[in-house]
């Protein structure tokens, strides 16, 4: 137990319409029980016990979490949660504000008492609730791995509001009516009416089987212990003015959706394949291996916005829950809101999930619907020469941060575009680094800003913000690919090799028909000497895309299997354009006839005098190769704006000669890994040697 949630255990501390029991671990608002998680009460103790105080992030993450494998988005979500449960946001912080650059303060005019005090709500009454309907305390055990921690026995039900005590009645059609409808409604309370109302929907529907209005009030669903669910959420289908709008919405959701702990989601880019090859249920159900996919349209009318939207089970297609919300489309993000809690209250109501509380942003939703387009555009490959639809956005995206200058999504946008899509040079490297702090100044939770100030810091090799800055962008945003892909390979680069593989495993499953993923992961099973893995996962490969891609990749794995014919039909598939070709087609041959490696030397040096680049077959010459060139050769693929994965063979069992030279050793010091190791772990082939290290 973290220190932060030791201290203090008795007493309430009372504010306004808001009491904390410290002994049992309870918030309560305007007299009624508000349900939080364990660290998100601690964090809330923590806090409130010392108003007006400024706690830096590292201060709470150390007192509440004991700072073990936790990143600062852990926190960002808490804090979420907290301002959730108090009625309040980032937008409109009454009580936790964020002190920039720093952390989080607690603002209120608190006092502590030992036993409960009466609290007065909006009406001016007091309501004391019975020590003895008090929940048992909490502990902070944590919960097995893919389990929902199991509420205290006299917790609410997930159906509705906490009732205040045991001899309360449940609320009628009128009273859930009122909950969403009241404009005096306390707001700590408002998220909760699409829950009450999801589970009346549900539960009904499957004891007579259509759809009733979704205010009546049902009995408590016991949560399920199935497997986790795994859902697809496929883009909202439009027409083609408003199909940006309906991505973006789509992405949103499953950002939104990802931070619902027990629930496994396919990520974006998954998800816009399977649409765009119209994959039907079975299908979803064989290549996404998904248990559950939530299906939709938008319309736009003049000024409103319609969007339909079912959660259907996968493969029978059966509907679990339909909704339809109707806006003007200046409340864009009101209705995104609404609609995250909705599927969410549905999937906790009807998987035995915790629904995720996210509150509504109040940006300009006429510059939310550019950044959209703008977004669609440019996080796209372009291979038309000259990319003119790029040029095209990227000139309408500098325009809008001109316009609007504190508008933080076209500052991190226009950061992410530049450090993934163009090869940079400094002045250009200088515009992406202000360009991100801009918008983290703006908003410090922009996964787009942290993931290209972690791009800029890789290229330097300054290994600390690259693998400190792709966590946060990983925490804000887990469903997104791209993100996890660069994470994981930045891993594998500085040697941490199985802990790489672990997230290329998790991008796989979170978007198995993206080629990326699987190749990517098979290019560190390789290096991990799993070539039989490898090959399994660049089959996969060649069932998403063309055979010409990853045909060198795929011909070092054929030719450390031993598998020459398969070495000889990638060498065949390689372009002639890039200038290796022949040299491949010569290496495999030699392998099979060592009295043609002259002529495959000979080819080796013709097609590096032509291209400049180094020809990593050399490194398969039964002669030898330079170990200070290969190793020079990796250094400057690690500053590269978009490296091949050749310097995982630093790592590979089959180089194990390369690591005891002293060029080897010189590589871990001009790449700063060995400083890494130093002030981190070494990973599990490595040790310290001296002033070098050992590495098997």
């Amino acid at each position: 137990m973290a220190s932060g949630e030791n201290d203090a255990v008795s007493g309430w501390i009372s504010f306004d319409r808001v009491e904390i029991d410290l002994a049992g671990r309870r918030l309560f608002v305007d007299a009624r029980e508000i349900p939080i998680e364990p660290k998100a009460f601690a964090v809330l103790a923590l806090l409130a016990r010392q108003p007006g105080r400024a706690f830096t992030r590292d201060e709470i993450l150390d007192a509440v979490w004991g700072h073990h494998h936790v990143t600062p988005g852990t926190l960002n979500r808490i804090v979420t949660l907290l301002r959730q449960a108090l009625g309040e946001d980032a937008h409109n912080a009454q009580y936790l504000r964020t002190v920039h650059g720093v952390g989080y303060r607690f603002e209120a005019q608190t006092r502590f008492d030992e036993r409960r005090a009466p609290v007065h709500g909006a009406a001016g009454v007091s309501e004391e609730i019975p020590a003895v309907d008090r929940p048992a305390v909490e502990t902070d055990a944590p919960p097995a791995p893919n389990e929902t921690p199991s509420p205290p026995a006299s917790a609410p039900s997930p159906s509705g509001p906490p009732r205040a005590s045991g001899h309360e009645a449940p609320p009628s059609r009128t009273d859930i009516t009122a909950l969403r409808d009241s404009p005096a409604q306390p707001a700590a309370r408002r998220w909760l009416w699409p829950v009450a109302a999801l589970s009346s929907c549900l539960l009904f529907a499957g004891a007579i089987g259509f759809w009733p209005s979704p205010r009546t009030p049902l009995p408590t669903q016991t949560p399920t212990k199935a497997s986790p669910p795994m859902l697809v959420v496929l883009p909202l289908r439009s027409a083609a003015p408003d199909a940006a709008l309906a991505e973006g919405l789509s992405e949103e959701l499953i950002t939104r959706l990802a931070h619902i702990e027990g629930l496994a989601l396919i990520g974006q880019t998954s998800a816009r394949l399977a649409q765009e090859r119209k994959l039907d249920l079975e299908q979803l159900g064989q290549q996404l291996h998904v248990s559950h996919a939530i299906e939709g349209s938008l319309r736009q009318n003049g000024e409103q916005l319609r969007i339909d939207l079912r959660l259907l089970e996968v493969p029978s297609g059966k509907a679990i829950w339909a909704q339809n919300y109707g806006r003007k489309s200046s409340d864009i993000f009101a209705m995104q809101s609404e609609i995250a809690q909705a599927v969410a209250g549905a999937l906790a109501l009807r998987l035995g999930l915790a629904a995720a509380q996210t509150p509504a942003s109040s940006e300009d939703a006429a510059l939310y619907r550019q950044y959209l387009e703008l977004r669609s555009v440019l996080l796209r490959p372009e291979l038309t020469p000259g990319r003119p639809r790029h040029a095209a956005a990227l000139a309408a995206l500098r325009e809008m941060v001109a316009r609007a200058p504190d508008y933080a999504r076209a500052h991190g946008l226009l950061a992410h575009y530049l450090s993934w899509w163009q090869v940079l040079d400094d002045q250009q490297r200088a515009e992406v680094e202000r360009e991100a702090a801009r918008a983290l100044q703006l908003d410090p939770d922009l996964a787009d800003a942290h993931e290209a100030l972690a791009q800029q810091a890789c290229k330097r090799l300054e290994w600390d913000p690259c693998i400190a800055e792709h966590r946060r962008a990983l925490a804000l945003d887990p469903t997104d690919v791209t993100i996890r892909t660069d994470y994981a390979f930045h891993l594998a680069a500085v040697g941490y090799l199985e802990e790489g593989l672990r997230e290329f495993e998790t991008a796989y499953r979170s978007d198995p028909i993206f080629p990326p993923a699987s190749q990517y992961r098979a290019h560190v099973l390789d290096a991990l000497g799993r070539h039989d893995e490898a090959k399994i996962a660049f089959d996969v490969v060649l069932k998403l895309t063309e055979p010409t891609n990853a045909s060198y990749a795929r011909w070092h794995n054929a030719v450390w299997r031993h598998d020459f014919a398969q070495a000889q039909q990638c060498a065949g598939q390689m372009s002639e354009k890039e200038g290796f070709r022949d040299s491949y087609l010569a290496v495999t041959a030699a392998l099979q006839d060592a009295s043609r490696w002259p002529q495959a030397r000979k080819a080796i040096g013709e097609s590096e005098h032509v291209t400049g680049r180094y020809n990593f077959s050399r490194l398969l010459d039964p002669a030898g190769y330079d170990a200070q060139a290969v190793l020079a050769a990796f250094e400057n693929m690690l500053h590269s704006d978009h490296p091949p994965p050749y310097f995982l063979l630093a790592w590979q069992p089959e180089y194990a000669a390369l690591r005891r030279t002293q060029a080897f050793q010189d590589y871990l010091r001009n790449t700063h890994i060995l400083d890494y190791w130093r002030a981190h772990d070494f990973p599990p082939q490595c040790r310290p040697d001296g002033d070098g290290a050992r590495c098997d």
